[in-house]
């Protein structure tokens, strides 16, 4: 069975207003909402304790106590369980491997099931379109937004990324509405890949954002959200499985937008690979 918080993660947006305030706690909270009672819950969530006791129903559990005891071994530290939950010191190299492509095969195959096929069509339609592409990541999302801009650097889109927060800054402030920025931040709140995803806003740029979390601040700034669904180790502050999920996404609509655009962009992806080919012996 899936941890709590990737329950919640899944089934988040089916949530009522009430059961939303709940869920956000957990997700944003696991350690703490694993020690508390029923009633502690209620009260910091400003929700009720019949509240609190239907959604974790809902989740599949019994009642309250097997729900925070499944919460608190998800955030037991590496110390006290092996690096990931489902691996035991016993097993074997082969065994450790099966379970560690398995874990990301799952995280790949929930995000694609959370996705729907109009937000692919509207945000090909922003990228193939747009007169310039900004790429914006920081930290452990920079990789991403690198993988990005890696990829449509190949085709006819005009596009950018710079690894510095500055200059990310000084990028948002040039584009426009006749534009297109892809903003990445796994945890969707971070302060200043906020600060550029409200730059973009004001600057009426079209901003695609992918994150871990549907109800993020990046989220509630971006006109399509992606959101990458995995079942994370809590030690990690950027889980890997999201990251191969998120660059999935963006290989996902660089895939699209490329045949989208037909065969200009294809002799473009031919002479960007002939010449790269040229510098190889």
């Amino acid at each position: 069975m899936s941890s709590p918080v990737q329950l919640l993660k899944q089934s988040f947006e089916d949530l009522s207003r009430t059961n939303k305030k709940i869920a956000r706690y957990v997700i944003d909270n696991p350690q703490a909402a694993s020690e508390a009672n029923i009633e502690d819950l209620a009260a910091v969530t400003e929700t009720s304790t019949a509240s609190v006791s239907r959604l974790v129903k809902t989740l599949g559990y019994a009642n309250f106590r097997e729900f925070t005891l499944s919460l608190a071994y998800t955030q037991l530290r590496p110390q006290n369980l092996p690096i990931f939950k489902d691996i035991d010191a016993n097993d074997s190299l082969s065994t450790i491997a099966d379970k560690i492509f398995t874990s990301t095969q799952r995280a790949i195959r929930d995000t694609r099931e959370g996705i729907d096929e109009n937000d692919f069509a509207r945000a090909v339609l922003r990228i193939i379109h747009c007169r310039r592409l900004g790429l914006f990541g920081l930290g452990g999302s920079s990789v991403i937004a690198l993988d990005g801009y890696h990829k449509f650097l190949r085709t006819s889109i005009d596009c950018f990324y710079y690894p510095d927060f500055d200059v990310q800054l000084m990028q948002a402030v040039k584009l426009g509405e006749d534009d297109c920025g892809i903003v990445v931040s796994h945890s969707g709140k971070n302060r200043q890949t906020l600060k550029i995803a409200e730059t973009l806003k004001q600057r009426k740029v079209p901003v695609i954002g992918i994150t871990g979390y549907p109800d993020s601040p990046l989220a509630s700034h971006s006109d399509i959200t992606f959101v990458s669904l995995s079942d994370e180790s809590n030690y990690r502050s950027e889980g890997m499985y999201s990251l191969i999920a998120q660059m999935t996404i963006i290989d996902t609509l660089f895939m699209m937008a490329t045949v989208r655009m037909g065969p200009a962009t294809e002799d473009t992806i031919q002479n960007v690979q002939n010449i790269i080919e040229s510098t190889r012996s």
